[in-house]
């Protein structure tokens, strides 16, 4: 499977998000936000990020554009996830090059099915 890195600064979610994709076959790292994030990034190596909008030091739009930015990780696809349901956030975050956006509470589920679909979709390309 994958490579996922989760960047939330909610204890809670990571641990949640971490038990679902762990289960469902995927290797996961956290981080508590967006320099956290990018001191993971070089070392890691994820094959994806599930991202938090609303963090401390360095907010996820600000980690995704920096992201997106750099050659060396601008191909890593990024789901944002956030409480964040306003169409200019949602359009913010499409504009800054993200691949998913989805509003929490998230069914945990849903989003492993989202996740594989989306790999599976990816490695025929």
């Amino acid at each position: 499977m994958a490579k996922i890195l989760v960047v939330d600064d909610d204890d809670t979610i990571l641990l949640v998000f971490r038990a679902h994709l762990t289960k469902g076959g995927h290797t996961v790292e956290t981080a508590v936000d967006g320099l956290d994030a990018l001191t993971k990034i070089p070392s890691f190596r994820p094959e994806l990020i599930l991202l938090d909008i609303n963090m401390p030091r360095m907010s996820g739009f600000e980690l995704a554009k920096k992201l997106k930015e750099n050659p060396e990780t601008k191909n890593i696809p990024i789901f944002i996830m956030t409480s964040l349901k306003q169409e200019v956030n949602i359009k913010k975050g499409y504009e800054l090059g993200v691949e998913e956006y989805i509003t929490k509470p998230t069914n945990v589920s849903h989003l492993l099915l989202r996740i594989n679909k989306f790999l599976e979709n990816r490695a025929a390309r």
